[in-house]
């Protein structure tokens, strides 16, 4: 059977796949089954709270009479699978699906006409402006970036307490400090950017350079690599070094007009007496404080429409990707030369920036925020009467474990799968001692063989012990939550307004051991659907205590840390847990391209963005899951090198 274009455009690519399928069956066959088999099946098992008096979730599947209804709408259906498929659906109280009912169901759904592909070409325009929610074209740099750019501009790590300085940003989007929406700029914002650069550049072009640091005054000379002779004119040679400084500030070219602005900074400090160090010093703050140094700026083309980025956008935006900081020299030089339009000079880029010391930034920005770890220490840490081992050198140690681990993945191209399971560790004396790791000396961390399944993975960690705990005692759910959004992605929806909270510090007070506890709260309906996938998880990691040692009685009687999942998996400890973990490997490594994706491109994903996470998942099954196949493939994605560009003022049409 031929189709012409105009009768595909009236089929969903997935009913073609259905007709033309031999295998499949036929949809007369699909939609008889719906009405006189699953359709009763759901009325006794869904509709008590989906049908049109009571829609739980602004959904109500009563309203679909026949298979043309199920298929207008294959988005929601798609959802019903994934809840089904997951046990979500039916809770308890509609009572569970027997073996049969469960097969019919599945079978049912996994036969319908999924959501159309998408042209994955596609980038947000003010027609499909729903898809992108808080999208921006340019954003400010956040604390982070900003720190590492300083440190970067001028080559030299300052003593300055500049975190402390400038204000926190609030994660957004897909959970990370990068998104565009949520990296406002206040009043309070440029006062502490004002004092940033008056204090930055004071120390690098101090008024008395004897009293430096070799590495400060190295970096005093970098910046006036040239400066007037005794009977030679001042401010063409403040202009040169100036405007060194913008374009390497700046991130591109400047032009001579904004020299001219920063020159006129100079002029008044020279004209007031300042010496020439001085002059110079107070025109550098000012390009400290030009939003040309604090944005992102992505300017826009001359044409509308989609257009690739330019190459100097460009190399900013994969710098701040892989270093959270500024292009390099060699990055910027390129993409003023026009040649990261080369694809194998780009990819060669990438793999050159992934084996800097500067690409740590993805253990330290990426992973931590990922995994929710980066609050341990500071808002999230144990009590320090009970645990008074607890500090601020651990809590460093703890996170550096993790940071450490996934760089190591990062830098050595190792398989991501190790992320859920590995024979190796990074610990210093701190944690070898928590560990019970031998032979381990020194604050530094180090690659650390491990002999069992306790330790190895990020289930083995102690920054996940603690922050999934809390202050006074560890908790099953805490942890159960924790694997099932950071590793897993799924979200837990929080309990119902009418329902107490469970009280898990009475079990130490009562004598009812917590899994007792927790198996009296799941009788409640309103409670066993949520409880029933995070508790069987959290007592896998029962073993470990609050720091993360390991532990194999609790109140002198012997742990149990078997787990029961909702399919009726059974699995014991951690080494089981892992076991289960690795069983959802794809489900753990598409929901962490899925994380880095968003850290990338700093928004909010949209359906657009599947067909990134898609061509990752991809390559990495055909690539030994290697970590540098999930990078690059980002980097080069259509919409990580393209934008829309509306015409200001004039809706498209």
């Amino acid at each position: 059977m031929i189709l012409t274009t105009k009768q595909r455009s009236r089929l969903s690519g997935a009913i073609i796949a259905t007709l033309l399928a031999g295998n499949l069956p036929a949809y007369a066959e699909l939609a008889e089954d719906y009405t006189k088999v699953i359709r009763p099946l759901m009325a006794k098992k869904c509709y008590e709270c989906h049908d049109a008096t009571k829609t739980k979730g602004d959904v109500n599947l009563e309203r679909f009479e026949n298979l043309d209804a199920i298929k207008a709408e294959p988005e929601l259906w798609q959802t019903v699978l994934e809840k089904v498929q997951a046990y979500e659906m039916p809770p308890k109280k509609a009572g569970e699906l027997d073996f049969s009912q469960f097969e019919k169901l599945m079978g049912f759904l996994r036969q319908l006409p999924m959501p159309e592909k998408i042209d994955c070409n596609q980038i947000a325009s003010d027609r499909t402006a729903s898809y992108y929610r808080g999208y921006v074209m340019s954003r400010r740099l956040n604390r982070a970036e900003y720190i590492n750019t300083i440190r970067d501009l001028f080559g030299v790590e300052l003593h300055l307490k500049l975190e402390q300085l400038l204000p926190a940003d609030g994660g957004g989007g897909e959970g990370f400090d990068t998104t565009g929406d949520t990296l406002f700029t206040s009043s309070i914002h440029i006062e502490k950017y004002l004092a940033a650069a008056e204090q930055i550049t004071q120390q690098v072009l101090a008024d008395r350079p004897r009293g430096q640091s070799r590495e400060l005054r190295a970096a005093r000379e970098r910046i006036l690599f040239n400066q007037p002779g005794w009977f030679e004119k001042s401010a063409p040679v403040a202009r040169e070094v100036i405007a060194t400084f913008a374009r390497r500030a700046w991130r591109r070219p400047v032009t001579p007009e904004e020299v001219d602005h920063l020159m006129k900074l100079y002029a008044r400090a020279s004209e007031r007496g300042d010496s020439f160090a001085a002059s110079v010093r107070l025109a550098l703050q000012g390009a400290l404080v030009s939003p040309h140094f604090l944005f992102l700026a992505e300017p826009e083309p001359a044409t509308t429409g989609i257009q690739r980025l330019a190459d100097v956008p460009l190399a900013s935006k994969l710098s701040y990707f892989l270093w959270s900081s500024m292009p390099d020299a060699e990055l910027l030089a390129l993409a003023e030369a026009g040649k990261l339009a080369n694809t194998n000079i780009y990819r060669a880029q990438i793999h050159r920036m992934l084996k800097d010391p500067k690409a740590a930034a993805l253990g330290e920005r990426f992973a931590l925020q990922w995994l929710d770890l980066d609050r341990l220490g500071g808002e999230v840490k144990p009590d320090a009467t009970k645990y008074p081992e607890f500090d601020a050198a651990l809590a460093r140690a703890m996170k550096g474990e993790v940071v450490a681990f996934f760089n190591h993945l990062v830098h050595d191209d190792r398989s991501l799968l190790e992320l859920i399971d590995s024979k190796y560790t990074f610990a210093n004396r701190r944690l070898a001692e928590l560990y019970g790791f031998p032979g381990v000396t020194g604050e530094e961390l180090q690659l650390v063989e491990v002999a069992d399944a306790r330790r190895g993975g990020i289930l083995g960690m102690a920054a996940v012990h603690t922050a999934t705990s809390f202050p006074l005692r560890t908790s099953p759910v805490l942890r159960g939550r924790w694997v099932i959004e950071a590793l897993l992605g799924d979200k837990i929806p929080p309990p119902p307004p009418d329902v107490p909270a469970l009280n898990e510090s009475a079990a130490e007070t009562t004598g009812l051991s917590l899994r007792k506890q927790l198996e009296q709260h799941r009788l409640k309906a309103e409670c066993a659907s949520c409880h029933d996938k995070m508790d069987p998880l959290g007592f896998g990691l029962e073993n470990f205590d609050v720091l993360g040692r390991w532990r194999d009685q609790l109140h002198g009687a012997p742990l149990d840390t078997q787990g029961t999942l909702p399919s009726g998996e059974t699995y014991e400890g951690p080494g089981g847990l892992k076991k289960v973990l690795m069983a959802r490997k794809e489900k753990i490594v598409r929901h962490l391209a899925r994380k880095m994706t968003g850290f990338a491109f700093g928004r909010e994903l949209n359906k657009f963005d599947n067909c990134v996470i898609d061509d990752a998942m991809k390559a990495l099954e055909k690539n030994a899951w290697r970590t540098s196949v999930l990078i690059e493939t980002i980097a080069i994605s259509y919409p990580f090198q393209h934008r829309f560009y509306p015409k200001l003022n004039q809706p498209e049409s």
